[in-house]
């Protein structure tokens, strides 16, 4: 939503060029919504920070609750319509397991007793997850394609997007919500 809002107001005061007879440059660019629409996402930044622990243990909860269940099952669909597809001890192997094991061990005890999270590596191994897929794809190897399998690379990167609503609340504020930049304008 601040991208939209950003886009307007660098082209306020510089239209991009019209190439469409009879309508105005400056009418098109005029949101007498804006300042409303500031107003509402300043409020529901300050809600979200206000309900961290919230969002933190719903998140928890689809974590533990549904994404390794979910990822558990298309593993053992993909290991049963695939035997081959990825070997047992092999680095895809470990790094998928070890996301069944870390995410399945979750509970919402641990945000209500205050435990820190830190799922930064899982997300570092999912990126070398998929950096062993596409050298096996470079290389014409039989492994793990991630373009022949969409549903598995779409659910890791759900579950990415998860585990930043747990332990990364406030980068994810930032980058969606940040209103620091229009300062300049009042």
């Amino acid at each position: 939503m601040v991208l939209q809002v950003l886009w307007l107001l660098r082209h306020h005061d510089n239209p991009p060029q019209q190439k469409v007879k009879g309508s105005s440059k400056s009418e098109d660019l005029v949101d007498r919504h804006l300042p409303e629409l500031l107003f509402h996402m300043e409020e529901l930044r300050a809600l979200v920070k206000k309900y961290s622990q919230v969002l933190q243990r719903y998140y928890v909860q689809y974590l533990s609750g549904y994404d390794a269940i979910a990822l558990t099952g298309l593993l053992k669909k993909l290991s049963d319509n695939f035997p081959n597809l990825i070997p047992d001890g092999s680095e895809e192997s470990v790094l998928l397991n070890s996301f069944c094991t870390e995410l399945s061990q979750l509970s919402v005890k641990q945000v209500e007793e205050g435990c820190p999270f830190d799922f930064a590596g899982l997300r570092l191994d999912w990126f070398r997850l998929q950096t062993f897929c596409s050298q096996g794809a470079v290389e014409g190897s039989t492994g793990l394609n991630l373009k022949a399998h969409p549903e598995l690379a779409a659910l890791l990167n759900q579950l990415v997007f998860h585990t930043k609503m747990v332990d990364n609340l406030d980068e994810a504020l930032l980058e969606t919500s940040d209103l620091s930049i229009f300062w300049f304008v009042l």
